[in-house]
């Protein structure tokens, strides 16, 4: 038969480990100080073994101490994120918060999330938008679309998924590109706008051999890909953006590839879930959806850019992976 330890004690002995004073440790707990010291005595006992070291008001941890308060610590975690969950179900049904970073969730999930609603009319989602290059760690979510290389953001408990690979495009109108780009011109002599969270213009020439002619001697800089793409759009400049973001511009001719070459990135869109929360019809039927959502999308991206002449220069090692963070 399983040997049960007292809740009571473990969660007393786990607060006087984290907060390191038993006194705080009886605050918190809202009981009295001798209260939270007979209880650590009694665990010691029944384990056999010390937790604490006492010398005078200094507590510190023995090694087994240390080992108990580690799991504790992860399974209060578990237990708090599972009853939170299970809370927000019961006032709000079966929901789903999803934080995406901007270019992504304006340019693409926007556009595709409502297809998940009606084939699931139970369940809602809530979609915050953040700023590129912001990456908290203090949110609720259950899941999270950030982009980067591969294990970039380790931290916060997380374990990371590669969703894609986009391909990033050189795009500009038709008349700024006869203006620009013409005979006679080098791209290096154009206006440039520059994503400063993404900025892979030298790299992006030397592996697809554009030759641009020398330094870019005027750009314009942005923190978002989609400003980027607005601007080239009204004619203002040339830009490099990437198959979420320009596709649906390039194929109804508002941007053209006026060099008809493509790059696979380097970096990835990763999908990002709190390890210790466990995974909900919702949240399993969400994942399925956006992972063949996104499959079938790049599908139609080589397919739109081989008819238009576009090729895509490849990277080695562009296949999915899984990492846990922290």
């Amino acid at each position: 038969m399983r040997k049960h330890q007292s809740l009571t004690a473990l969660r007393a002995f786990e607060a006087v480990a984290r907060l390191n004073s038993i006194s705080s440790a009886a605050e918190e707990l809202h009981v009295t100080r001798p209260a939270v010291s007979k209880q650590v005595a009694q665990l010691e006992s029944d384990m056999g073994c010390p937790l604490l070291l006492r010398t005078g008001n200094v507590i510190r941890l023995t090694p087994s101490g240390r080992e108990l308060f580690l799991a504790l610590q992860q399974a209060f975690d578990l237990i708090q994120l599972t009853t939170d969950t299970i809370s927000r179900r019961a006032r709000q049904g079966e929901h789903l918060r999803v934080l995406v970073c901007r270019d992504f969730a304006s340019s693409w999930l926007a556009g595709q999330v409502g297809k998940f609603l009606v084939a699931n009319p139970g369940i809602s989602v809530e979609i915050t938008a953040e700023n590129n290059g912001t990456f908290r760690l203090d949110e609720d979510f259950d899941f999270r679309i950030f982009y980067g290389m591969q294990g970039a953001r380790a931290g916060g408990g997380l374990e990371e998924t590669e969703l894609c690979r986009w391909i990033d495009l050189l795009v500009c109108t038709q008349a700024f590109a006869e203006s620009y780009l013409g005979e006679g011109h080098k791209p290096c002599d154009a206006p440039y706008l520059i994503d400063a969270n993404y900025d892979v213009w030298e790299e992006w020439c030397a592996l697809t051999g554009l030759d641009p002619g020398g330094p870019r001697r005027q750009q314009t800089l942005f923190n978002e890909t989609t400003l980027c793409l607005s601007v080239a759009a009204s004619g203002g400049g040339l830009t490099i953006g990437d198959s979420f973001l320009a596709l649906p511009a390039i194929r109804t001719g508002e941007l053209i590839v006026p060099y008809p070459l493509g790059l696979v990135s380097e970096q990835n869109y990763s999908l990002y879930k709190p390890r210790a929360r466990p995974n909900s019809p919702a949240s399993q039927k969400f994942e399925t959806w956006l992972r063949g959502a996104i499959d079938a999308y790049q599908v139609a991206v080589r397919q739109a850019l081989a008819e238009k002449g576009i090729r895509v220069v490849e990277r080695a090692g562009a296949s999915k992976q899984s990492a846990p963070i922290g």
